[in-house]
């Protein structure tokens, strides 16, 4: 067949489909992953071994785009005002459902505004503070701020840190002064300088710092201890006894994207986390948590909004 022949071929079945109602096949171009976070961090880190199975998967590339800042508002707000074709996806965190409940500027007002096509393990928070500090625990920590002339400095870029922080702060009775930062990669080379003096960080961003001996981890928020840290103590041994962080990343769409592209797209997630180099990457950044389905991923949201909801009530929290 030669070019000329091709070209009234196409012509004529783009005719058909149009006088037909027939839809064209999804996905017919590239995709986008927006990640609410810069690039470098774990969460980046796993978006993009995400999207190099949803690639494989779908037969289309899936690009991944990062629109930090907001406090993970700018790029969710991206999404959340896209159509809802399927192409324009967001890489949730956790902490995008308290994101209503702490900021007023947030760009919607429920997680649940967005259309849930599926969830992989999320970052498990750890506090950190800077080798330089010679603090070895959460009660030295106590002890270091007493004696300290004023509120020590706390390196924060979301809201699931801020709960972790809170809840630190409310169990052991100490005072922080929040300095925000539009994401780990940003915040890092303030704290390991020691110009902020603690921060709650995703561990995989934490590790290999402490494996070089610049920072110290105090605790993690998760029910038991981290398999390749096992010295490093849960929050509620080292005496903060709220309960651990809901933490996953949700892979969402815009408000009422069709069911046939969310079963696409669920489809293509859960080939693609079975895949072997997406879980050796998943376990270089330490994160855990397994698939979840598009109902499952809601319920999820849905858990984790109730945790920061609760959280805010009892502690009128705001990160405005």
């Amino acid at each position: 067949m030669n070019l000329l022949s091709r070209s009234l071929l196409g012509g004529a079945l783009a005719l058909w489909m149009l006088s037909s109602g027939a839809q064209p096949v999804y996905p017919g171009k590239p995709i986008r992953l927006i990640v609410p976070t810069p690039a470098g961090g774990p969460s980046d880190a796993a978006a993009r071994a995400l999207a190099k199975g949803l690639t494989a998967g779908l037969g289309q590339e899936v690009m991944v785009e990062n629109r930090p800042g907001g406090n993970t508002g700018i790029g969710a707000g991206a999404v959340l005002n896209a159509a809802p074709d399927g192409y324009t996806l967001l890489f949730a965190l956790a902490s995008n459902a308290g994101l209503p409940h702490l900021s007023k500027a947030s760009p919607y007002r429920s997680i649940t505004e967005f259309t849930p096509v599926a969830a992989i393990g999320g970052n498990t928070p750890c506090v950190v503070v800077p080798a330089s500090l010679q603090v070895k625990s959460l009660a030295e920590l106590v002890t270091y701020a007493k004696a300290s002339p004023k509120p020590l400095m706390r390196g924060a870029n979301n809201a699931s840190e801020d709960m972790v922080a809170g809840q630190v702060s409310s169990a052991l009775g100490m005072t922080f002064e929040r300095v925000p930062y539009k994401g780990a990669p940003q915040l890092l080379p303030d704290l390991l300088e020691g110009r902020i003096q603690l921060a709650v960080l995703p561990v995989g961003a934490s590790v290999p710092h402490v494996k070089a001996g610049r920072l110290t981890m105090l605790g993690c928020s998760i029910g038991e201890r981290i398999a390749a840290l096992p010295t490093v103590p849960t929050l509620a041994e080292a005496g903060v006894a709220a309960a651990p962080l809901i933490t996953a990343h949700f892979v969402v769409g815009p408000p009422k994207l069709p069911a046939d592209i969310v079963e696409r797209l669920a489809a293509a997630a859960q080939r693609a986390v079975q895949l072997p180099e997406f879980k050796q990457e998943m376990d270089r950044l330490l994160i855990v948590g397994r698939f979840r389905s598009p109902a499952e991923t809601r319920e999820l949201m849905l858990q984790a909004e109730t945790q920061y909801l609760q959280f805010v009530r009892e502690t009128g929290a705001s990160i405005d």
